[in-house]
């Protein structure tokens, strides 16, 4: 187990396939509600085809992390277009969300300049992932 400076979280919804409502800790006795994009991944909008199915992924991982404390990382002072801070929860043992979902399949990688997508087609991803 690894020792945090992070802030605790706890996760109050998913909102899409990037997209979760935090409970971040300010101080011991105060903790602020955020809307947070999870940092570098992608996993469709929900009118997509592999948007429902990245949210669905997105549930799951969290609610695994979720078992145990789960942190913060990212700034406060810089949100995206959409008003929302942009980082990643960690799990004790230093899991990061953005690589399970990576490592499950349901996701992709997002960089500042763009989208890029894995070379297998979405639905044979998520199979490995069910």
């Amino acid at each position: 187990m690894i020792q945090q400076t992070r802030p605790r979280c706890w996760v109050e919804r998913v909102v899409d396939s990037d997209t979760l409502i935090l409970w971040i800790e300010a101080t011991p006795d105060v903790r602020i509600r955020y809307r947070v994009r999870i940092v570098g991944i992608e996993g469709g909008e929900l009118a997509d085809p592999e948007g429902p199915r990245g949210a669905a992924s997105m549930a799951e991982q969290v609610a695994a992390m979720a078992e145990g404390a789960i942190y913060w990382s990212g700034s406060f002072n810089t949100t995206d277009q959409h008003g929302r801070l942009v980082g990643d929860i960690f799990d004790a043992e230093g899991g990061r969300l953005s690589l399970r979902l990576l490592q499950c399949g349901s996701h992709w990688r997002r960089s500042r300049s763009g989208i890029q997508r894995r070379g297998q087609p979405q639905e044979q991803i998520w199979q490995r992932c069910s």
